[in-house]
């Protein structure tokens, strides 16, 4: 098995706790944003998330990435550092995790280990809503593509799946709508997204917006109707009401954060502090529900292809006996019909040839 450069890996998957890496240094890329950039990206900061603007982790928003990860191995692909783990068993399949805007890796850890479980390579990546400060949703997701298209030959694979929480949720339906022609996307779980800053799915002019009409993507959308900052018109559940391919998950009176962890790496950042939290027991629940659906749904993907090729195959071979069954049975009654001894030979000479096709 092969690391991000190549490199070869040993069995055990990139995530422990023992596998201290150092930060990078800064670079332009998404992780390391222009000291220029800080000011534009402002109005994108106040528009996702109005309260939590003046927050420490907006203030710093490499600090999450400049954190020691135990999330796997940080690497480049495709020009777009990335953190990747890999299961101990040969990989079934990839699956992208994207984060919410700035939201650390480390605070994903569950969802992680539940792609592990299912033998599948766990692609990290942390959206930084920073930079670039224009369409950042879009360049995100023509990144996600672009790493894909990299790493598929690498690990030899023809699909991949995507679980985006939040922004991240939004972006993952965009790499579907905008970059997926051939059908490379097995299965997409967006965990409560949200399509603002700018609207891309739900805009009053339906007519602007990008669809999943042709998407043969797996896609599951869940939304909590708790985060006070996404207008309900532009949740999840109004991506569904415009996309009805896909399938809605409810997830009502937990809070928008009940899908990540409390990390213990970032303990002087809050997450949770700007966020409505939810009813307790119904984010426990909802978080379970949904590492089940990651479990069932990201596998299932293919299982489901292979059970419907199953199916077409079987009702065109019981059309093909039928019409062979009322072939033979016209034959059976034109040998009926005829008479004399020439007639008796070639009855026999045809209910054997029936027999000998097994018929």
């Amino acid at each position: 098995m092969s690391g991000c450069d190549g490199a070869s890996l040993s069995a055990a998957p990139c995530h422990p706790a023992a596998l201290k890496l150092k930060p990078r240094q800064h670079r332009h890329t998404d992780t390391a944003p222009h000291s220029n950039t800080r000011h534009n990206a402002t109005s994108v900061i106040n528009n996702y998330y109005p309260a939590a603007a003046s927050a420490s982790y907006f203030n710093n928003p490499t600090a999450a990435m400049d954190e020691e990860h135990i999330f796997g191995e940080k690497c480049e692909v495709a020009g777009q550092p990335v953190v990747i783990s890999k299961p101990r068993k040969t990989p079934t399949g990839m699956t992208f995790v994207l984060t919410a805007a700035n939201m650390p890796l480390a605070k994903y850890l569950s969802i992680r280990d539940a792609l592990l479980k299912i033998d599948q390579i766990v692609v990290g990546f942390y959206i930084n809503a920073l930079n670039p400060p224009r369409n950042n949703h879009r360049v995100k997701a023509e990144k996600v593509r672009a790493i894909w298209d990299e790493l598929k030959n690498k690990h030899r694979m023809q699909q991949y799946s995507i679980v985006g929480h939040s922004i991240g949720g939004k972006i993952a339906l965009m790499a579907a709508a905008l970059h997926d022609d051939d059908s490379a996307i097995k299965a997409i779980i967006a965990l409560d997204p949200v399509d603002q800053s700018p609207v891309e799915f739900t805009k009053t002019n339906k007519k602007e917006n990008l669809s999943l009409r042709d998407s043969n993507a797996s896609i599951n959308i869940t939304f909590t109707e708790s985060a006070f900052f996404v207008k309900k018109e532009h949740n999840g559940r109004a991506i569904h009401q415009l996309n009805p391919r896909t399938h809605l998950v409810h997830h009502r009176n937990a809070g928008h954060m009940c899908y990540t962890d409390d990390e213990k790496g970032l303990k002087a950042l809050s997450w949770k502090s700007v966020m409505p939290s939810g009813n307790e027991e119904r984010n426990a629940y909802c978080k379970k529900d949904a590492l089940t659906l990651i479990g069932s749904e990201i596998p299932g993907a293919l299982t489901k292809g292979i059970k419907s090729a199953g199916g077409m195959f079987k009702k065109a071979k019981n059309a093909v006996t039928s019409e062979i069954d009322a072939v033979v049975g016209e034959a059976k009654k034109a040998t009926n019909s005829v008479t004399g001894v020439q007639g008796k030979a070639a009855k026999g000479m045809f209910m054997s040839s029936l027999k000998s096709a097994g018929l």
